[in-house]
């Protein structure tokens, strides 16, 4: 046993050597060079700046006020699925989910589509758009936590004689309480470090950190000033995920399935009709934001047209921003899915490199996609890695965006794997590869779709990054959307939501994908998400 533990980790110190060389290359050595060479130029008085102030405080209080409408909208899915089966639930799981997978920029676009264009430049514009992106995550993470409660626990308190109400508060809200603290630190993350949704709906004067480190490094020329804010950004983002991660460390040993469902059939015309209150108005406000989409890529100040369309499908410019798009997913899948797939196996085979593992593949989140494309940008700038125009940069960069998704997808599932099989299989003398082969990728080969799935989407719709490292000759499509955004006239403007269109139906069919892998637990992966 000693000799088999002895080649495991071997095996195991092999295969993080891949992953920390990515990371370390690609997230660590990037920020790290732009420290160092910017360091003397910092000037700390940038952070006296009255202007500065009012960005850090918008951005702080926007992202608290998108989280409490995110938990908001979050919270009666939460309770319908956690507790009832009815018709539709899954189609409503599924809808919902789809906004925390359209890229940011298809977000904005889709309010400013619905809002009125005396709105487009406010703070509630930002707000509710950040909630429609984050609220079907929060609904799915704390429903399936909700579904993990025992059943019996809610017949012991009715048979003591507690109201629903104290049956919730006594109950059920200490359990959940965990589930919701680390869900409200994502969202206000997501909210906090959100780039695309505020290049689209913001405007100068509702700038946030994530946008005055763009407008700083690339049209000031103040890459110092980016630099200092991007450190301010870091720290403030890492705190929350050291919380979050203690957070979830100690809810993770509380998780356990009941071996009864805790789903009910509906009982009662009240019940009945809340259930379709709540599942007809969480489909409205998903929706809603995407017809306003089709809709602007099928009109004109002058009326109804296809011509945006028939110009998406004729142009070369659309077709190679469309062809570039989705080669460098294809690019950053395979790199991701590769790298996470090792990590999550070595954190498994071995519980001593876990922290490590955890630690590595959570970098790209402390470190936002802007700061990482900044790093980027100014570390490959000179020989001998003057890689400013190649075609690896962009797909390298998403792959490293997308790499903690891809991890916290896999790791739960090769958890779940009993250790029996694989301490039989070396009884029988197969090697660490063989075990691994034999016994841990048929199971989890589904659930490596899945996140190949996420990784693409999360590269077609990645734009902080991209605004740094993309040239014109290979624009991506957020990049190709914001720039015909940003010029006038209405054939342009459908143009972009015709592109949109296509992201917003490719995020569709990713949700797809992932409800219909059968070994791809949404429970699994949330819980180990928050």
């Amino acid at each position: 046993m000693r000799q088999t533990r002895t080649r495991r980790s071997k095996f195991v110190k092999s295969l993080l050597a891949l992953p920390t060389l990515f990371v370390l290359a690609f997230v660590v050595v990037p920020v790290a060079n732009i420290l160092g060479r910017t360091f003397e130029d910092i000037s700390l008085s940038l952070l006296r700046s009255s202007a500065i102030h009012q960005v850090i405080w918008f951005t702080t209080w926007q992202a608290v006020a998108s989280t409490m409408v995110a938990l908001a909208l979050a919270a009666p899915i939460a309770f319908c699925v956690a507790n009832f089966k009815f018709k539709g639930q899954r189609l409503l799981t599924s809808l919902t989910s789809i906004p925390f997978i359209l890229p940011s920029i298809v977000v904005g676009i889709a309010f400013l589509g619905i809002l009125p264009g005396s709105m487009h430049r406010t703070a509630f514009a930002l707000i509710i758009a950040h909630a429609y992106f984050n609220f079907g995550f929060a609904a799915r993470t704390i429903g399936n936590r909700w579904l993990q409660i025992h059943p019996h626990l809610d017949d012991a308190a009715r048979i003591l004689g507690a109201s629903p109400a104290k049956l919730f508060s006594t109950v059920t809200l200490p359990i959940l309480r965990r589930s919701i603290v680390n869900t409200s630190l994502i969202v206000f993350t997501l909210s906090f470090t959100s780039y695309g949704v505020v290049r689209m709906l913001g405007g100068p004067a509702r700038s946030t950190i994530e946008t005055e480190i763009y407008f700083r490094a690339m049209q000031l020329g103040d890459v110092s000033g980016a630099v200092l804010l991007s450190i301010v950004q870091i720290l403030l983002v890492g705190l929350l995920f050291l919380i979050s991660t203690r957070f979830g460390s100690r809810d993770s040993r509380r998780v356990s399935t009941p071996t009864v469902s805790r789903q009910k059939r509906i009982d009662s015309t009240k019940n009945r009709t809340v259930i379709a209150l709540v599942g007809l108005g969480a489909i409205g406000f998903t929706v809603l934001p995407l017809l306003a989409i089709l809709n602007k890529s099928l009109r004109t100040s002058k009326g109804f047209t296809l011509e945006g369309w028939r110009l998406v499908v004729s142009s070369n410019e659309l077709w190679r921003g469309l062809s570039t798009s989705f080669i460098y997913a294809f690019g950053a899948l395979i790199i991701a899915v590769l790298l996470a797939t090792i990590a999550a196996t070595a954190a498994v085979y071995d519980e001593n490199t876990a922290g490590l593992v955890g630690v590595l593949t959570s970098l790209p989140i402390v470190v936002s996609s802007v700061s990482i494309g900044l790093g980027v940008l100014i570390t490959f700038d000179t020989p001998p890695f003057d890689w400013r125009g190649s075609q690896l940069m962009l797909p390298l960069a998403h792959a490293m965006i997308a790499l903690p998704l891809a991890v916290r997808m896999i790791t739960p599932v090769l958890q779940g794997i009993p250790a029996s099989l694989r301490q039989a299989s070396s009884v029988l003398g197969a090697t660490t590869w063989q075990t691994w082969r034999t016994i841990d990728l048929p199971i989890i080969r589904r659930t490596i779709v899945s996140a190949a799935a996420i990784c693409a989407a999360v590269s077609l719709g990645e734009f902080g990054a991209s605004s740094f490292l993309v040239r014109q000759s290979n624009e991506t499509l957020p990049v190709l959307i914001s720039r015909l955004l940003s010029r006038p006239g209405d054939i342009l403007q459908t143009q972009a939501f015709a592109l949109s269109v296509i992201l917003v139906l490719f995020s569709a069919g990713i949700i797809f994908v992932i409800d219909s892998s059968e070994d791809f637990s949404p429970a699994k992966r949330t819980a180990n998400n928050a």
